[in-house]
């Protein structure tokens, strides 16, 4: 854990305007920090770049803000917005260096989060965390936000043919995408599921038919865009 430059003119922190990051690097945090407080008007009171560090950090200061990249760690957007449910942090922005539907859709159902990518306009970004920080206010990316409707049951993603994304699936269906993506068949994702070779290809069938996925040999393709696959 990281605390950055010093605070400019000697201010004292707000609890109200205050932030942890959680990035990728060091270079990032540092340069990030410096363009807060002079292009936000926040303080960055301390940055990590180690996942379980910086949830600690959080649950210590309790910042108003918390800024990460999914990238920093394996379920750091579920572990982060679980810190805002139980209030160690006012407001979670995920700050995505490689935009995803998948993320975006998976907190869209959570109060207090926003959602940027990396390669927005400074302005944006700018006006955005402020407003998050002095209003509290769910703010997302430019070039996403006229595919976020809001309905009765909170903010939705529209899809649109093969743009769906696979946070349609339920969660057992995305458990045999991912192990079919793999190159797992469906004889070996039965034993690992624990699961009939029936049940599997009744999940495949259906989760092709939401995804609009003909053949079987797109579902590697569609696994590794969403991000369910890595490689």
């Amino acid at each position: 854990m990281h605390r950055p430059m010093p605070l400019r003119n000697g201010a004292t922190e707000s609890p109200l305007r205050t932030l942890v990051l959680l990035l990728t690097s060091p270079i990032d945090c540092e340069a990030f920090s410096l363009w807060c407080q002079y292009r936000v008007g926040c303080d960055v009171v301390e940055w990590a770049t180690n996942l379980e560090e910086g949830i600690e950090c959080c649950r210590r200061i309790q910042p108003r803000l918390m800024v990460i990249d999914p990238s920093i760690g394996c379920g750091a957007v579920e572990r982060a917005v679980a810190l805002v449910r139980e209030e160690s942090a006012g407001h979670l922005l995920v700050l995505d260096s490689r935009p995803m539907e998948v993320r975006l859709a998976a907190i869209l159902g959570e109060p207090g989060t926003s959602y940027f990518s990396r390669t927005a306009s400074p302005q944006a970004l700018s006006a955005a965390m402020a407003d998050m920080l002095l209003n509290g206010r769910r703010v997302f990316d430019p070039t996403l936000a006229p595919r976020i409707r809001r309905t009765e049951r909170g903010y939705q993603l529209d899809y649109a043919g093969e743009q769906r994304s696979i946070s349609i699936l339920s969660q057992r269906e995305q458990q045999v995408m991912r192990l079919l993506a793999e190159g797992r068949t469906v004889k070996q994702c039965a034993e690992m599921l624990g699961l009939s070779e029936s049940t599997i290809d009744n999940h495949k069938s259906r989760l092709m038919k939401k995804l609009g996925i003909h053949k079987s040999s797109e579902l590697a393709v569609r696994a590794i865009r969403d991000g369910l696959l890595i490689v």
